[in-house]
Formats: C-alpha cells, structure tokens, sequence
C-alpha cells in the first residue's frame, strides 16, 4: 500500500516531477561528465604506452645532451655498465637528432633516428627504407609514395616515404607528445649533416619490469653519475593528467553542483508542504511514524532515482561535448605544422555509478532528514495545514535556540581562529556577518542593511591586501554584506511600487517579504551564480587584454627573435645580417648573446641579453626615467660593460660589480670573471618576457652562448616569410606579436567555456523558481479566487507570479553586480602593485547578453505555473479549504 500511494503521488505531479529531475540532475550530469573525462584521458595514456614506446621502457642519455647540442655517449663504459643488470632485456644505442621537414607547405620538426642493423635486431623485423611515423603521416595525410623535404644544419634535401612506423617506428620523443621521427639510413645522416657526431648519443632499453617499478629502476640507473634516464612508459601510467582534467571540471564547476543540492533541499521542502494535508489521512487512519517516513521517503527516492537515470545519460552527452571543447583547442599556426592528437571517449560503467552515488549523498541525506521531520508531525497539524510552530512553539523555539548555539559556536571558531592567523579586522567583520542570522526574528530590515552596508565600508580599506586567503574572506564577507543590503530593502521597494499602485509588483514583493527564507535559495543561487559569471568574464578578459596590448612591445621593444641552432657550430651560422633581402624586412635587427651570469662565491643563477649600441633603437625597459634618460645621451656614448639590471637583483645603481660570465650551454662553456658598471636598474615584472639583465659590450663574444638576434618587423606577412627563412636555415624564430595573438584567442576560448560551465548553474536556479511559482499556485488559490472575486483579470494574477520570480533574479542581479564590483576591485588592487598597467576591462556587451539570457529563461520557465494560475475559476479557488 505504501509503495502505491508513493508512485501514485510521483505519477499524478508529473509536471513538478519534470521540473524537479531537471533540477537535480545538474549534479549527476556534471559528475559523470568530469568522470568521463578521467575515463578519456587514462584510456588515450594507456594506448600511447604502446603505441609510441613498442618495447622501449627506458631511454638513456648523457647528462649534458640537448636537442640542440647532441652529445656522444661513452657506449663501451655505459654497455659495460648496462650487462650487470639483470632486469634489462636488450638495448640498443641510436644516433638521435632533430631536422625540420616541410610538409604541406608547412615545417615540421621531427626526430630522426639513424637505421642500423643493430635497431632492426632490437625491434625484431627489418626497416623499410625511409619509414616515418604513422601518426605524423595520418596527421598530415602522408602516404607511401609521397616525397618530403628535410632542412638539415648543413643542406636540404628530398625523401620518399617507403614505409610508415609502428610501435617504436612510431617514436614520439620521451614524453610521446613530439611530432614523431624519420629512420633514416645512417648514410644520410653523415651525407646531409643530420648528425653531427660519430658516436651514438642515446639508448633505448627495453626490460622485464612492470611499468610501477620502472621510476626506481631509472633512478638506480642514473645514479652511473654521466647519465640520465627517463622512463617514458612510466610518466604516461602516472601522468596527472590522467585525473586532473576531469577533478579540475569538477572543482570548477563545484557551485553548480551545490546549486543543485540547494535546489534539492528547496524541492523537498516543498514536497513535504505539499503532502501535509494529503497524508494526514493516513496519520488519522492509523499510520504509525516508519510508514508516514516510507511514503514520502520512496515518493522522494523516485524523483531522485529518475534524475540519476536521466542525469547519468546527460552526462554522458556532456562529457562528449566537453572532450569536443578540449580536443578543439588546437594549436594553430601560419608557418609550423603540428601532430596534435584528438582523446577519444570513453567512460567505464564504473564511473557512471561513482558519479551516481557522489550525487546522491547529499540528496538522500536532505530527504532522509524531511521524511523524518515529516513522520513526526501529529495528524492534526498534517491534516489542518497549519505549521508546526503554530502547534507547538516550545519546539520551533528550541530549533531556533539549537540553530543560533551551532551558528554561535561556528562563529566563535572561525573568530578564533581569524584572531590568531589573520587578524581582528577580519574576525570583527565575520561578527558583523553572523549577527543577522543570529538575531533575524528581533533586527528590523533597516538594520539588517546597515549591517550589509558596514560589512562592505569595513572590507573596503582591506581590498588589496594579504594572499590568496584573505582575497577568498574578503569575497565570501562581500557576498554577505552585498545580500543583506539588498534583500533587507525589499519593504523600501514594495512603498514605492505602493505609491505608483502597480498591483502585481506589489503582491509579488509581499509574497516575498512574508517568505524570505523559502525564496533564500533560489536567491542565493542565482546571485553566486552570477557572480562567478562576472568575474570570470571580467578577470580572465582583463588579462587577456593586458597581454595584448604588450604585443608591439614584445621583448623589450623587440618582437621578432631569432636563435641560432646550436649545432650549426660545427657547420658554421647564417650571417643573416649580410643578407639584404633578408634585413629588409626589418625596421631594425640586432645580434644577442644569451649568457649566465652570478655574484661571485654565490649560488643565484641569472640570465643576461648581450648586444652592442645598436639595441638601443628600440630598447624598451620597465623605467620611465631610465628611458627617458637613454633618449636623451646618444648610444654611441655608453662604454663597453654597461650594465642594465633587475632591481629585484641589486637596488644600487652608477657603481661597479664584479660577475661571472659563462655561456649557457651545458659543458662547453667556460667561465670568465669580469667587472661591469651598473648604469641603472628598471622592474622586470612589468616585463612581457622578464630577463634579469641587458650588458652592452661590443664585438665580444661568449663561448657556448646561445647566439641569435632581436628585431622589429610591423607588417605580419613580412613576419611569416622571415620566419619561413630563418626555419630553411634550421634555426628558431619567434615572432611575439603572432604569438601574444594566439594566446589571446587560447583565451577567449577558456573565458567562453568557464562561462559555459557556470550558466548550467542556472538550471537549477530555473527549476526551482519553477516548482516554487507551480506551489505558490495551488498554496494561494484562495488568494488567486479573492482577487479575480473582486474583478482582477487573470492578467494580474499571471502578472504577479511573473514579477515575483523576476524580483528574486533582479535583486539577485544587484547584489551580483555590487559583489563583483568589490571582488574585481579587490582583485585589481591585488594585481596594480606587480603590473601597474594592468586595467579591468568589462566585456560588456558578453555581460549584458548573459544578463538578459537569464532574466529571458526565467520569465519561459515561470510562465508556465503563472499561465496555469489565471486559468483558475474563482468558484474552484474559494472552496479551498484552509
């Protein structure tokens, strides 16, 4: 019997059953989601294991090898050394090396390895002439047949493609995330200049250890001393990215998913409200308390049931439309060509249930609690309707009393604790914060606003100030004083639409103000909501503007950087400097050095750009006065050893320092001790790309420096063709503008999506005002047939419910805006001190159209209830009973 009034019940409120699966299978849906997302990613690690690595578990190098700067392995020391380890299998030494292919009209940088008999014995079958990737060759549509250009240090020269690699012929680099490799005949690699040495400069190892052992067993490897080693299988198994992905979406989507418990809490509010008189019968009949729990405990379980069903299906969807989202990040560019790899779905029926049961601890535990209350109720106060308090005030007082004690010693906690690790401030504003709620029967609304209103004024001196902590109390203490200034005002709004005698608004605000805390929820979801909305549409696009509006500033005034490939030391560098074609495409072009350079008998490593007079042009350092300063003395005049530092390094300026220089490239650069005169010193932090320090010092060279040039270039088509030149020649160039431009763009893409993820707080915000119009509906039929008895038109009625759920969305958008206000004011205080040009940018036409989106839905969604509200006859409405 109790089964059967349950399911009659779930069945005869369909509609508010609807509204309500759709409320609370936000929560399951965005569990499942960011589960299929771990689900995707450690299924796609887990095939690259193989896919990219075939039976290679280690790779060994020497410690002072670089992609750049091969170095040869000792392989008769490191052979003898590899045999007394029984745990290794086999290996096999490799000639690696790094050339550019053009493919498509694009460049690519590959690996290339050399084919040797000993590599055809270690993979166990025999190479087929030239053999590339497979994964370069289905990211580019190469086929056998097709011929390729490859761009060495010493010469280009064109290949056709014999074969495409598989397993370890489809090697990606140690992190199996490069481009892939060309096998090459060892012949070519001496005959173009692939490869610069005659020894082998790494090992592939391949052994009879479980993946989880391998990180030990590199680490008992490495301890040889000359080498290092990398266990290329064992960083995919362990990757973070296996669970960050889809924790991180859950943790930024996390107010979501308590919207939707908050919804859930409401709605079953609701239903027990609803069922009083309903169920009262059965009290009447005889019921005892564990039946009157059951019938409404298995009525609830059903709502919550189907909302996981449905949750869980829509999750999946979504978790599809996410990785859709991220596998469409992709890295886009005019001259270089990436293999970009796309994670394919997947979601393991384990994970739907985890999500399901994550969803559902909190539901259950709600309805637990109400299905209790509810079967503790006497039959008379069930069967009348009236409330509890009503019946019995001693108990409502002691749940009051119970509730200010736990708020009371809450508070008392965290005051303490504020007091002995932030500071009185803080814990005098918290008191602030708490006192409304302990004291909300006996403080007037007036004094409810003057307690939001000195929250804000006492956090207002503290903007700016402290860490990360401070900023999220000052946000959660400005959330508080933004709702009691408002929602305290609604008495003040509901005089004036008195005076102006606009009826509806006046009976919505009433309905409001009577019952404040069963509006509360729904309020505070909808004004969270937006907040986070605000901001994240403000800060993120703020940064992003700051940064592009350093793009023409570039590197110190430089936006176009050119690094010489450091193998081309034993081929010989491109004068680029005495190509005219070349330099015209520049406004100017200057030779750098990058060295390394400390105090003496001091550990700090720095990083210095060497150049002459001529990267004065168009020098632009962090100081305004030092700028101004290098305008007016002619460049010619600034002696060698010039110095220009971080003041983060030394605040003296116009002295002597004495400084060891060395190149940066591991084991070839020597040292030199050298006195330098600092001239000035300027921020680096308002820097784009920081760098510790600028010396001028002409026509001196550093050995085992990383040489290259800086220059300026306007026109973006002159950009791509100088670095289509630079690339021809093997080495890196970096146009920052075109850089800084996709950076942008990247994100724009992130803003858009976290906006994406938050507005799916509003469906439960759009369910609940939903279900609590459909209950103020039948609650206030008496209401409803008073007014149309009186000669009010339906109109007014549908008007009024309208109103009322605007009026939640519309304070709720006030206290959102004056929030955000305070929140981006704290932030941009935070920021000013590091970044002084840093401004807040609004994007305000992306805040209004999600303004009004969500005062649209919310007017769709209520329509509904309100539309059946004026199609009451008085007649029925009278006869409610009450």
């Amino acid at each position: 019997m109790i089964w059967t009034i349950s399911f009659r019940n779930f069945v005869k409120h369909w509609k508010i059953g609807l509204l309500a699966i759709l409320g609370t299978m936000v929560a399951t849906m965005l569990l499942v989601g960011g589960l299929s997302l771990n689900d995707s990613v450690s299924s796609y690690l887990e095939e690259k294991i193989n896919k990219n690595f075939g039976e290679v578990d280690f790779i060994l190098k020497d410690k002072a090898d670089t992609i750049f700067l091969p170095k040869a392995l000792d392989l008769e020391r490191v052979t003898e050394f590899l045999k007394n380890y029984p745990e290794i299998k086999k290996f096999v030494a490799v000639k690696l090396a790094s050339v550019t292919a053009k493919i498509n009209g694009k460049y690519v940088d590959l690996f290339a390895i050399a084919t040797t008999d000993e590599l055809e014995k270690f993979i166990g079958k025999r190479i087929d002439g030239i053999t590339i990737s497979s994964d370069t060759a289905k990211s580019f549509g190469i086929d056998v047949g097709e011929e390729i250009e490859i761009i060495t240090a010493k010469t280009t020269f064109k290949v056709k493609i014999q074969a495409l690699g598989t397993g370890l012929l489809n090697f990606r680099g140690e992190t199996a995330s490069a481009n892939g490799t060309i096998f090459l005949p060892e012949s070519m690699f001496e005959e173009y200049g692939v490869y610069p040495l005659k020894e082998a400069n790494a090992i592939f190892i391949a052994s009879n250890l479980p993946v989880e052992k391998h990180a030990e067993f590199a680490q008992k490897l490495a301890k040889e001393g000359s080498v290092r080693v990398v266990a290329g299988k064992y960083r995919l198994f362990t990757s973070p990215l296996n669970k960050i992905i889809g924790y991180l979406f859950i943790g930024f989507s996390g107010f979501t998913v308590i919207s939707s418990f908050l919804f859930v809490s409401s709605f079953f509010g609701i239903i027990v409200e609803e069922r009083k008189r309903t169920l009262g019968v059965l009290r009447a009949l005889g019921y005892n308390s564990l039946q009157m729990f059951s019938v409404l405990f298995i009525e609830g379980f059903m709502y919550l049931i189907s909302s996981e069903i449905v949750g869980a299906g829509a999750g999946i969807f979504f978790g599809r439309y996410l990785l859709y989202k991220i596998n469409s990040f992709r890295r886009e560019d005019d001259l270089f060509a990436f293999v970009q790899d796309k994670i394919p779905f997947d979601i393991s029926f384990r994970s739907i249930i985890i999500g399901i049961i994550i969803a559902m601890i909190v539901p259950v535990i709600i309805l637990i609690y109400r299905s209790l209350d509810f079967a503790r109720t006497s039959a008379s106060v069930l069967y009348t309707g009236r409330s509890q308090e009503d019946v019995s005030p001693k108990l409502q007082k002691r749940k009051r009393i119970t509730f200010k004690i736990v708020l009371f010693v809450i508070g008392i906690l965290i005051i303490l604790g504020l007091t002995s690790r932030i500071s009185y401030s803080y814990a005098l504003l918290v008191v602030l914060a708490l006192l409304p709620l302990l004291l909300r029967k006996s403080v007037t609304n007036l004094v409810v606003f003057v307690y939001g209103v000195s929250i804000l004024a006492g956090v207002y001196p503290l903007l700016g100030t402290g860490g990360a902590r401070e900023l999220l109390l000052r946000a959660g203490l400005i959330l508080a004083g933004s709702i009691y200034s408002i929602f305290a005002f609604i008495p003040y709004i509901k005089s004036f639409f008195e005076r102006i005698k606009s009826v509806p608004v006046v009976l919505a605000l009433s309905y409001i103000d009577r019952h404040k805390m069963r509006n509360f929820t729904m309020f505070v979801i909808y004004s969270v909501t937006l907040i986070l909305i605000l901001i994240s549409a403000i800060v993120p696009t703020s940064i992003s503007e700051y940064i592009a509006s350093k793009k023409e500033e570039g590197a110190f005034g430089y936006n176009f950087i050119i690094i010489e490939n450091p193998i081309k030391t034993f081929f010989g560098s491109y004068k680029y400097l005495n190509d005219a074609s070349f330099t015209a495409y520049f406004e100017n072009l200057v030779p750098v050095q990058l060295v390394e350079a400390s105090f003496l008998d001091k550990k700090e490593k720095y990083t210095f750009i060497v150049s002459d007079e001529r990267i004065f042009k168009n020098l632009v350092l962090p100081n305004e006065k030092l700028m101004a300063k290098i305008k007016k003395e002619s460049s010619q005049t600034v002696p060698d050893k010039s110095l220009y530092i971080s003041n983060k390094i030394m605040k003296e300026i116009d002295r002597e320092v004495t400084m060891v220089l060395k190149g940066v490239l591991p084991g070839i650069s020597p040292k030199t001790v050298e006195t330098l005169f600092v001239r000035d010193v300027y921020d680096p932090t308002e820097a784009l790309l920081p760098m510790d320090g600028v010396l001028i010092w002409s026509n001196k060279k550093f050995f085992g420096a990383i040489n290259g040039y800086v220059g300026v270039v306007r026109d973006p088509k002159k950009a791509l063709e100088a670095q289509e030149f630079v690339t021809r020649k093997l080495d890196g160039a970096f146009y920052i503008t075109g850089e800084i431009e996709k950076i942008y763009a990247s994100i724009n893409n992130l803003v858009n999506l976290s906006l994406q993820l938050f507005q799916l707080g509003f469906v439960a915000g759009f369910a609940g005002l939903a279900i609590i119009t459909f209950r103020n509906v039948y609650a206030r039929k008496k209401e409803i047939g008073m007014l149309k008895a009186v000669g009010a038109e339906g109109s007014v009625v549908y008007r009024m419910f309208i109103y009322e759920a605007l009026a939640i969305v519309s304070m709720a958008t006030v206290v959102a805006i004056l929030a955000s206000v305070f929140v981006v004011r704290d932030f941009s205080a935070f920021i000013e001190p590091l970044l002084q040009s840093f401004k807040i940018v609004v994007p305000v036409w992306k805040v209004l159209a999600t303004l009004l989106g969500v005062f649209a839905i919310t007017t769709i969604f209520v329509s509904i209830p309100a539309n059946v509200s004026q199609k009451i006859p008085p007649s029925e409405a009278l006869r409610v009973f009450d």
